[in-house]
């Protein structure tokens, strides 16, 4: 089954010879779909020598995702949660004349990803939420998890990096959040492989313990350009900043000839106040910049499990030919107000 990453557009074409125009039925749910679709789209051909309709069904299906919170946990494999994805079916059709027949039914499961201008449209960024390579984390804090889609007999397989003592987890046919590191292996660290039916493996991914001594480590969970949670560990220095806001007026005086000189001639109102935190990297690799451009292009961000933004717009994507040790620092506002202002 293929993906739609649907924070890029995912366009269905329609070019069928003859045609006057065409129909795209859109059926999304979290389970089982219904007899009836959730969207009906049809146009007319803009020409008799230009027959091709194109649809973006992008919009409609990331409505239908939604991102509370991370969950985590090191013993087993759990179902992705719904909410995190929906599966798409896509009827085509052509009209000709008053008549619309069937072209073909393709069903999809999507999540609320983006791909690059450089990969082209439609891009499939494949069944797993997160890139292959090496992380790092915490000991003593959930390392996070990694969202997989799986088809039948896949098993996930963990090998400690110290005692080289290797467990699985079963993980077919379905689309699971898998821990990072078993909790066996949390003070050593371990390889995770995702092997297919035929024990062939699809996927490597390293996970290190480090441990902080001077500082305590920011825990950045953020949605990556997967559509899956992302967790990272910011171990150097935070600077935690707080912002006031307020609206000032002129104070009208009770009596010019006999004021209260305690009252003033200036008062706020609507006073409130915003936090901010400044984080470290620490010394990472030159491929971490992948990492740091997914985080800056998140739109659902979680620091210490509190909902955030990044302030900071740009930055420079060291290398190591220049910069011999990498250090990236990022700025973020958390996304609430100090006085409850919520109605």
């Amino acid at each position: 089954m293929a993906n739609i990453f649907a924070r890029s557009p995912y366009l269905i074409r329609i070019a069928e010879s003859g045609q006057n125009g065409s129909k795209v039925e859109l059926f999304l749910s979290a389970t089982t779909f219904s007899g009836s679709p959730q969207y009906t789209l049809s146009k007319l051909i803009p020409a008799s020598n230009d027959v091709e309709t194109l649809y973006d069904i992008s919009p409609y299906i990331r409505e239908y995702i939604s991102f509370a919170s991370c969950s985590g946990g090191q013993s087993a494999a759990v179902p992705n949660p719904t909410n995190e994805r929906v599966n798409v079916r896509v009827k085509r059709y052509k009209l000709v004349s008053a008549t619309y027949t069937l072209l073909d039914t393709t069903d999809y499961i999507a999540f609320d990803g983006s791909t690059y201008y450089e990969s082209g449209y439609n891009f499939d960024l494949g069944n797993y939420g997160l890139d292959a390579g090496n992380y790092y984390y915490n000991p003593t804090i959930d390392p996070g998890k990694i969202r997989i889609t799986t088809g039948a007999s896949f098993t996930a397989r963990y090998t400690n990096l110290s005692t080289a003592v290797v467990t699985s987890l079963a993980v077919a046919s379905s689309t699971f959040d898998i821990p990072r590191v078993r909790t066996a292996n949390l003070n050593e660290g371990n390889k995770v492989e995702v092997l297919n039916g035929a024990s062939a493996v699809q996927v490597t991914y390293y996970f290190y313990p480090l441990e902080e001594c001077k500082y305590t480590p920011v825990i950045i969970d953020f949605v990556n350009k997967y559509g899956a949670w992302q967790r990272e560990f910011f171990f150097k220095a935070s600077n935690d900043s707080f912002n006031v806001e307020n609206t000032e007026y002129n104070l009208l005086q009770t009596d010019s000839f006999n004021y209260n000189t305690l009252e003033g001639q200036r008062k706020v109102f609507n006073a409130n106040g915003k936090k901010s935190i400044k984080v470290n990297t620490g010394w990472v690799a030159e491929t971490w910049s992948e990492v740091l451009k997914q985080i800056m292009l998140s739109e659902r961000i979680l620091i210490d499990n509190k909902p955030a933004k990044i302030n900071s717009k740009s930055t420079e994507l060291f290398k190591h030919i220049n910069t011999k040790q990498i250090n990236y620092s990022l700025e973020f506002e958390f996304t609430y107000d100090a006085i409850n202002s919520v109605i």
